[in-house]
């Protein structure tokens, strides 16, 4: 390929000397920059060499501590176990929303988050500050599991069942809980984002979502358990299908609901009550519903002295817990600013050389 060059001819001598300098200090300004080049070159090399020194030492010491770590996170999964609290292996080996359940209950959450607090404390190789963090931060893990329990507890209720002061409670437990998971320095995950913008519009516009959970699916793992250790010593895939499906169809049929719901009626224990009017009424003996009564009514208490304590903080929130900060605002809006002058100045450039290029 060849390149057709013109060749310029200066018959003044004043100006050819003037081009000879240009020349020499171009080719000075050169040679300055070759100069810089290769030193910047030895420094990005020596940086580079200290850069892989560093990550192998990071490695080395990831390596020392995943050691550690494996041990501490077996630990607090024994300490979880040992409170009803395991990863089934149907849930592929994660916790699932029943286990999450048991952990936020008021009754366990706060005896499960003082064991590993105890055993982090009880570890040799803690200093001071680590300690220090320790104390911080688990009393923070202790208000926000009540905190979301009662988010949930209310989010559960049936469709029709949630009045007007129930949401005004809800919308305090979200502005705290979400508070919580920021100082947590948690991010914000899309469940995390529907509870903080959506449930309560949802919930406002239905009157609670509770019938459209989706227990019935875990609940059909927990009988496919059943029947599945019904039917372990079957010799054939065939035959334990069919009595899957035999046992599945004894299960829904009507007459069979309405026996088991006669069975446990009929079981309840009644007793004669006199009254002054010499009217006989029956009474149940049970005390089911009396505890199960005053268990809700101790998870009330929890859950609203958890967001009374919660609630007490410094500084300005927003409703949905995103603190307000006039200084980021402003340099947001000058970072705005100062990108629109660069794409204009861009714009401005790009159609001169276009125009200069259609000349």
């Amino acid at each position: 390929m060849q390149v057709n060059r013109r060749v310029h001819v200066v018959s003044d001598p004043i100006l050819r000397d003037n081009l000879k300098q240009q020349i020499d200090i171009v080719s000075s300004d050169v040679n300055m920059l070759q100069e810089e080049q290769k030193l910047k070159k030895r420094k990005y090399d020596d940086l580079k060499k200290d850069f892989k020194e560093a990550k192998d030492e990071e490695e080395k010491f990831k390596r020392e501590l995943g050691k550690t770590t494996r041990q501490v996170t077996s630990q607090i999964e024994s300490i979880l176990s040992k409170n009803y609290i395991e990863r089934p292996y149907y849930h592929g080996g994660k916790y699932n929303g029943k286990a999450m359940v048991r952990f936020m209950d008021y009754s366990r959450s706060s005896k499960i988050m003082e064991e590993i607090s105890t055993y982090l404390l009880s570890i040799p190789e803690l200093d001071r500050i680590q300690k220090e963090e320790i104390d911080q931060w688990m009393p923070k893990f202790k208000k926000i599991l009540s905190i979301f329990d009662g988010v949930f507890s209310i989010a559960r209720m049936p469709c029709g069942a949630v009045r007007e002061e129930q949401i005004i409670k809800l919308e305090n437990f979200i502005a705290t809980a979400m508070r919580l998971w920021r100082d947590l320095g948690n991010s914000i995950t899309p469940k995390v984002h529907a509870i903080e913008d959506h449930l309560v519009d949802q919930i406002k516009r239905l009157k609670g979502i509770g019938d459209l959970s989706e227990d019935f699916i875990e609940k059909s793992h927990q009988d496919g358990i059943v029947d599945h250790s019904r039917t372990k010593n079957s010799l054939t895939h065939e035959d334990k299908a069919k009595q899957h499906s035999r046992r599945e169809h004894k299960r829904l049929l009507p007459s069979v609901k309405c026996h088991a719901k006669h069975v446990t009626e009929t079981s309840k224990r009644y007793k004669a009550v006199n009254h002054e009017n010499s009217a006989s009424l029956k009474v149940l003996v049970s005390k089911t519903e009396l505890r199960e009564s005053k268990v809700r009514e101790d998870k009330k208490k929890v859950r609203e002295d958890a967001l009374l304590i919660a609630s007490e903080y410094q500084g300005t929130y927003l409703k949905s817990g995103k603190k307000i900060s006039l200084q980021e605002v402003e340099r947001k809006i000058n970072s705005a600013v100062i990108i629109q002058q660069r794409i204009r100045i861009f714009r401005q450039h790009h159609c001169i050389n276009q125009q200069q290029q259609q000349e």
